[in-house]
């Protein structure tokens, strides 16, 4: 295991070593932590300047390696990491009360002895917790060795912690059973027989479409199908992989090694839908099943070693229809949401079986080699001609670049799932039905694969003065709404001087899908310029409010002052002279229809 962790901190070095000077080893693994368990990608070098933007790591730093925004789980991620054995707890504990007085500090506006790169990362991540999530703050301490995090909690008063909502400990071990998860897969399962705990002990019901029936299962069958079907389709219908908790671990390990016989009655147990079952004797036979509620139990029981020889139960609830219907995964999907909504698990999710995201997924891919990411922890496709995309980062640009909701977009991407008529208006539109509204999403993903590599070489570039810089690494939602809004200009849709009367109309008017690649090679350096022009409009109007705000990142964190202050100003200001709309219009036709 040990050679997995070496292993990634030597490609690290080596990708960062490519685009700037040598880093050592520590530095290597701030980089590391930030990718595995904050981006949650094997995917590095699509993160590398994003990780490094997030890394505070240097003199005055407060204790704080990196700070990342979590924006699924709506919390800031402290990070502190010790690439090393020789940590005492002692040494845990002093570190762990710098960072508590950097965050105080911060909260009574006590910055001026901090690096700037800390000050702006932190301030910028506060301003987007807002009241609502108000101290949602985790710190990760990573480190090679195991820290025992009850010897450390005694040495910390509550008070001394009140700052922060929890504390992680990742060692060694924690590390690369994260990389390992993270480069995982898994497909589904045709057939499996369970043992149960006694012949005819069983609970049937049926409500006429679905037929229930509830068993206690042997663990020993339960690490039987984990080790046959891992990887070949036993979670199949979860709505999402197991992710690692080591808080829920630890006492279900716990529990496991030393009170077995509680097990039943501790844990909730499982929920598998399957098309058929057949109870016989001792046994319940399934075909066709995926476990839908319980992948954390069932990792945990399937890699779970011990001396001890007794066997013990679990609960599980087993579901099918009926008969064969044509519903049967839009059933299975409603299984899935209701079995998890009580789980700390994400509101997209919960949708990762709905119908129209698989259609989504099936026609994207089919038709334009697009692969979409339905489901946490899926199996991408690798190939140079197909894109990749997450679809809460479709979620993303559709709501910025065609309901012009940037701020939604970027402070509160959950909504987008779990407010119906946000979702609806952007998932359910009938885009398979309707050939226009095809070929726009397809257009619109090319484009923003294309954004996000350019912002990427505006990034490396360096020529952004600081405060366009500050805009810039803030305001990527509104850039890609303004260039909605470009989108819509350039092809008549509105009228400039109408949205210059009344910015609200923008929400009004019907968006018109349709086709849009533009062919030139000068493709990239007119985005570039047209980024760059959005930005710097976007700067001006910022320093005109700066007094109402306390940073870019709150004044772009609303829809509303969007819409009523940033799309108006943007409106006149690209008005005011010819020579510039010209220019803005020129660059903007590489989002004209065809």
């Amino acid at each position: 295991m040990e050679e997995v962790l070496k292993s990634e901190i030597s490609k690290i070095k080596e990708l960062v070593e490519m685009k700037k000077d040598l880093i050592s080893d520590e530095m290597a693994f701030n980089f590391l932590i930030l990718q595995y368990f904050c981006y949650n990608s094997k995917n590095f070098h699509d993160n590398i300047i994003f990780i490094n933007d997030n890394i505070t790591d240097e003199k005055n730093d407060g204790g704080i390696d990196f700070v990342y925004f979590d924006e699924d789980e709506s919390k800031i991620i402290i990070g502190q990491n010790k690439y090393t054995y020789n940590i005492n707890n002692n040494d845990v504990v002093a570190e762990l009360r710098k960072i508590f007085d950097t965050i105080k500090n911060f909260n009574k506006g006590r910055i001026g002895s901090y690096n700037d790169k800390l000050k702006r990362n932190l301030i910028e991540a506060l301003d987007r917790l807002g009241e609502e999530n108000d101290g949602n703050i985790e710190i990760y301490f990573s480190s090679l060795k195991d820290i025992n995090s009850e010897i450390i909690f005694n040495k910390i008063t509550e008070e001394e912690r009140s700052c922060v909502s929890d504390i992680r400990f990742f060692s060694e071990r924690d590390i690369e059973d994260r990389i390992l998860s993270i480069q995982d897969t898994v497909e589904k399962v045709n057939e499996f027989k369970f043992e149960i705990d006694k012949a005819k002990n069983f609970l049937e019901y049926s409500n006429g479409k679905l037929n229930g029936i509830f068993v206690n299962i042997s663990h020993l069958s339960l690490q039987k199908a984990y080790n046959l079907y891992k990887d070949k389709g036993l979670f199949d219908l979860n709505i999402r992989r197991y992710i690692r908790n080591k808080a829920v671990d630890d006492k279900i390990k716990e529990t496991l090694e030393n009170s077995r016989e509680d097990f039943w009655f501790l844990n909730n147990g499982l929920t598998i839908a399957c098309n058929e079952y057949k109870v016989d004797g001792k046994f319940i036979k399934l075909y066709d099943f995926s476990i839908v509620n319980g992948g954390q139990t069932t990792n945990l029981i399937g890699t779970y070693t011990s001396k001890k020889n007794d066997s013990f139960y679990i609960p599980c609830k087993i579901i099918m229809p009926e008969e064969k219907i044509e519903k049967t995964e839009e059933l299975f999907s409603k299984i899935a949401e209701a079995t998890n909504s009580q789980k700390p698990i994400q509101p997209k999710d919960l949708k990762s079986n709905a119908p129209e995201m698989k259609r989504l997924k099936s026609w994207l891919f089919k038709e334009y080699r697009i692969d979409l990411e339905i489901k946490r922890g899926e199996k991408k496709v690798k190939r140079n001609d197909v894109i990749n995309i997450k679809n809460d980062e479709l979620a993303q640009i559709i709501n910025s670049f065609v309901l012009q909701g940037p701020g939604t977009s970027r402070s509160n991407k959950k909504a987008l799932f779990s407010t119906p008529k946000k979702y609806n208006a952007i998932f359910r539109k009938g885009y398979e039905k309707d050939k226009s509204k095809k070929e726009f999403l397809s257009s619109l993903i090319v484009f923003y694969q294309r954004y996000i590599c350019i912002i990427l070489k505006i990034l490396e570039s360096k020529k952004l003065p600081p405060d366009e810089l500050n805009v810039f690494n803030n305001g990527k939602q509104v850039i890609f709404a303004l260039l909605g809004v470009m989108y819509r200009l350039v092809n008549n849709d509105i009228n400039l001087n109408d949205l210059k009367d009344d910015s609200k109309m923008i929400e009004d008017v019907d968006f018109v899908y349709g086709k849009f690649q533009y062919k030139e090679d000068d493709i990239d350096e007119r985005l570039i310029n047209l980024i760059l022009d959005i930005v710097e409009v976007l700067n001006r109007i910022y320093e005109e409010k700066k007094a109402d705000y306390n940073s870019v990142s709150n004044f772009f964190k609303t829809d509303k002052v969007y819409i009523e202050h940033i799309l108006n100003k943007f409106s006149f200001t690209i008005s005011k002279k010819d020579k510039d709309l010209k220019e803005f219009l020129e660059n903007a036709e590489i989002l004209k229809r065809i």
